[in-house]
C-alpha cells in the first residue's frame, strides 16, 4: 500500500512540475532576451521548478572598515563577498517578472537575500 502512495506522490509532483515550468522550455522573446542579457553581463542562469535563477559568477567585494583598539592597533577585516541574484518568472502575457536579491558568501555558502520585485 505504501508503494502505491509513493508512486502517486511522485506522479503528482511530476505533473505539477510539468505544468508550472512549461514556459521555461519555451519562454517568450522578452524572457529569453532578459536571460541572454544577464548571461552576457556575467550571470549563470539555471532553470528551477517554476523560475529561472540567475546569479553573478564573480562576487562584488565590499571592503569592511578596520577594527581598531589601543592594544592591537588597527586590524584589517576581510571583505564581504556579495552576489546579485535574480529569479525570473513569466506571466501569462509573456512579460517576465524579476525578483532581485543580494546574497553573501560565508564559508563557501550563499546566505541572505532581500527580495524586491520588478516588472
Amino acid at each position: 500500500m505504501a508503494l502505491h502512495r509513493n508512486f502517486y506522490a511522485i506522479a503528482l509532483c511530476a505533473l505539477i512540475a510539468g505544468c508550472t515550468s512549461s514556459w521555461i522550455a519555451d519562454p517568450s522573446p522578452a524572457t529569453r532576451n532578459l536571460v541572454n542579457d544577464l548571461r552576457l553581463d556575467g550571470f549563470e542562469c539555471n532553470a528551477r521548478l517554476s523560475t529561472i535563477e540567475c546569479i553573478q559568477k564573480e562576487p562584488v567585494r565590499q571592503k569592511q572598515p578596520s577594527k581598531c583598539d589601543s592594544s592591537k592597533g588597527c586590524v584589517e577585516q576581510p571583505a564581504l563577498l556579495l552576489y546579485n541574484r535574480y529569479h525570473i518568472e513569466q506571466q501569462d502575457t509573456g512579460i517576465p517578472t524579476v525578483h532581485h536579491d543580494v546574497v553573501q558568501q560565508v564559508e563557501s555558502k550563499l546566505l541572505g537575500g532581500e527580495k524586491g520585485a520588478q516588472q
